[in-house]
């Protein structure tokens, strides 16, 4: 009974031991599933963690294709702007020297309205050199009168005489007059039309700031004109003369002073001369610039 008792009592230490083994891996087992919900929440996480990284990713490289597109766009302007910039430096540069050569005109005309003034001067001292010439006749025909008392009919002789001295002192006197006239109404319209001139130069240079551009091209192929038109945000669209024409008259109208024609030849397909005939024509018919 005895050995009964001990084996009994070490069953239930071993039994107790057992248990708290159990319990043990009780606990080891609640901590091991805890471990993996959280092992199993830091996974969703982690998972919406990369799709909202996957997203900012797919968000920069659309902003990335946007910002290499507005970059080219603006080197495209910006190579106009330079264009345009360049070939303005060129008007400037020919309008100055298109200046000089006014100002030196200018001079040239002050020079000679300065003579045409002397020489009316000196017509006009003429003229009263004619006249007191003409009052001295007439005076002398008095004294003559006087001294002689002569006839009537060797006065109205005289008279006549004298009249004739007189009338072609008069005529010339009036012809030199008219002659003046002539070269001052001469030297005014000159002036007037060079006065125009220079101001014309100098007023701004033309320019598409605030103006509304549209492309007219001209080429030919072989003895064949082609035409095209094509509006600064627009495409280019191949057009007959006739209805080029028409086109940049309704423009011109619906725009008016704000129309702006970058007239573009073929340089290889024309001669200079039909360049700069089409050109011409274009720019006079339509350009703001030319209207006025």
């Amino acid at each position: 009974r005895q050995q009964l008792s001990t084996e009994k009592a070490a069953l239930s230490e071993e039994l107790a031991g057992v248990i708290a083994q159990s319990q043990n891996q009780l606990e080891q087992l609640a901590a091991s599933e805890g471990l993996r919900e959280q092992l199993s929440l830091d996974l969703t996480n982690l998972n919406n963690a990369l799709s909202e990284l996957q997203s900012e990713q797919s968000r920069l490289i659309l902003a990335a294709e946007a910002r290499a597109q507005y970059q080219a766009t603006v080197v495209q302007a910006r190579d106009a702007l330079l264009r345009d910039r360049d070939a303005l430096a060129e008007q400037v540069n020919a309008l100055e020297v298109t200046r000089s050569a006014l100002r030196t005109e200018v001079v040239a005309l002050r020079n000679e309205r300065a003579g045409l003034v002397r020489t009316s001067v000196s017509t006009q001292l003429a003229l009263e050199e004619s006249r007191l010439e003409g009052e001295e006749l007439t005076a002398r025909l008095a004294e003559t009168a006087l001294e002689y008392k002569l006839t009537k009919e060797e006065l109205a002789y005289l008279r006549a005489q004298y009249a004739d001295e007189v009338e072609a002192f008069s005529k010339e006197r009036e012809l030199l007059g008219a002659i003046h006239k002539a070269e001052l109404d001469i030297l005014r319209e000159r002036h007037s039309d060079l006065e125009s001139k220079y101001n014309r130069l100098v007023r701004p240079a033309r320019s598409t700031v605030g103006r509304i551009v549209i492309e007219v091209r001209f080429w030919k192929e072989g003895d064949v004109r082609r035409y095209s038109l094509r509006p600064a945000s627009g495409s280019e669209i191949s057009v007959s003369e006739s209805e080029l024409h028409q086109q940049l008259t309704a423009m011109k109208a619906r725009h008016g002073e704000k129309l702006y024609t970058k007239v573009m030849p073929d340089d290889n397909s024309l001669t200079h001369g039909e360049a700069w005939r089409f050109t011409n024509k274009i720019l006079n018919r339509y350009d703001y610039y030319y209207q006025n």
